[in-house]
């Protein structure tokens, strides 16, 4: 690392295994795997929030787990870096 990157290295960076202190919020359906992967890859933590990146209304607790289900398949396609998950 150079010596701004030791600068803003912090605790909650080492914790959460990320290497810039940004932490994205999950903003429910505006939230997208691509996104949420985007930020995890520029060293911050992407977090996926319900609903993410849905384009239609679910209606069962069934469809929603699917969903994100989805969702966190996408995020792990698209990053190794580590990322959140919001409800």
């Amino acid at each position: 690392m150079n010596k701004m990157e030791d600068m803003i290295m912090n605790r909650v960076c080492e914790i959460l295994g990320i290497s810039k202190p940004v932490i994205q919020g999950p903003m429910a359906w505006i939230t997208s795997p691509e996104l949420v992967a985007a930020v995890s890859n520029a060293g911050g933590l992407g977090v996926l929030g319900t609903s993410a990146g849905s384009t239609e209304i679910v209606t069962t607790i069934d469809e929603t787990v699917e969903e994100m289900r989805k969702a966190i398949r996408k995020t792990k396609s698209l990053t190794d870096k580590p990322f959140g998950i919001s409800q």
